[in-house]
């Protein structure tokens, strides 16, 4: 698991071999939810509301990090 990015209370996170569609794990103290690369859509909700605000302000400015991330980890040929 590669930690792209971290706040004082939430971290962003991408999985190698995880499942499609491409997304990152945003993980708090009180849970953890799953977001799309693209679209920015919560698939599970989980976190704190406030963190995930954050992570996802973070996300909608380092999406072309997050998708080379993303490949690196999960479409090795």
């Amino acid at each position: 698991m590669t930690t792209v990015h971290h706040a004082s209370n939430w971290k962003i996170k991408i999985y190698p071999d995880d499942h499609a569609p491409p997304h990152f794990h945003v993980q708090t103290p009180d849970g953890e939810s799953l977001v799309t690369i693209d679209g920015l859509q919560i698939l599970g909700k989980g976190a704190n509301a406030k963190a995930l605000k954050a992570a996802l302000a973070w996300a909608s400015q380092n999406i072309d990090h997050l998708k080379q991330v993303w490949q690196q980890q999960n479409e090795r040929g």
